[in-house]
């Protein structure tokens, strides 16, 4: 049974990825918001997307945006859904942001009828074609497509004309700590900086992110240093050989050196 559901799932994915690769949601959510009248909306009544709301908006940003629509006014209506007796907001969240913070009581909005998968797709390739766009939304995104829908990376890669290691990356983001998240929110440190430290535990995260402030290194040098540091792990770990039976693990030195260095090293 479970066999037949994946087969039809995954033909439904490939009917919807053909759809979205012709850009067809697009077009039809365009013509959808360019036909319906825009109406003001209480800000009160309409809530943070819940996929997006662990990500960080950049305090930099968030400032232009605001003295933009002060001097302004927003000019294009906000994307929003109907979620029960309230609304959503789905594009632009930073414009939505701005305006909450600015303590405004309504914006335009035009309302989009839309579902959740068909929403994080939009989402998604709203993002990957704007220039400066939120990582770390996108990383919430592709890991809902992929957790709630089943979407394959092999998939999601073709759908953002992407390669495969490179969503990879990007979805392997929201697995790190909150503090890396928003050091890359705040542009302490670029999504390739936490490219190359997502494979380290976090103490070791947490000396290469001070060394990336304080020398300003590269992401290549970071690279490099990332791949000589892990070469000497792998070095140490070379020096013994380990042995699990049950409750009990035996390590056998070389020489009395190499054991002496090892219960250094866990002091």
């Amino acid at each position: 049974m479970k066999d037949n559901k994946d087969k039809l799932l995954r033909s439904s994915l490939s009917t919807l990825l053909k759809r979205f690769s012709d850009t067809d949601l697009i077009s039809s959510l365009d013509k959808q918001y360019n036909s319906t009248a825009p109406g003001y909306i209480h800000i009160y009544q309409i809530d943070d997307n819940h996929v997006l709301k662990k990500a960080r908006i950049n305090d930099k940003r968030l400032s232009e945006v605001m003295v933009n629509i002060s001097e302004k006014g927003v000019n294009t209506p906000l994307f929003i859904m109907a979620n029960e007796d309230r609304y959503e907001v789905l594009y632009p969240r930073i414009v939505y942001m701005a305006a909450k913070k600015l303590k405004w009581d309504c914006l335009p909005c035009i309302v989009i009828d839309i579902n959740e998968e068909d929403m994080l797709v939009f989402l998604a390739t709203r993002l990957r074609d704007t220039k400066g766009s939120n990582i770390i939304e996108l990383s919430l995104i592709l890991n809902r497509l992929a957790k709630k829908f089943k979407y394959r990376q092999k998939e999601i890669a073709e759908m953002m004309n992407q390669s495969r290691s490179q969503i990879t990356n990007i979805m392997r983001l929201i697995k790190m700590p909150e503090w890396v998240l928003r050091d890359i929110a705040d542009e302490n440190i670029s999504f390739g900086h936490a490219r190359a430290l997502s494979t380290l535990e976090e103490e070791d995260i947490v000396y290469f992110v001070n060394l990336i402030k304080e020398k300003n290194i590269s992401v290549r040098e970071l690279e490099r240093l990332v791949k000589n540091f892990k070469k000497k792990d792998d070095d140490k770990i070379s020096k013994y050989s380990l042995r699990i039976k049950g409750n009990e693990v035996t390590l056998t030195f070389n020489n009395q050196k190499d054991k002496e260095d090892f219960l250094k090293s866990l002091k």
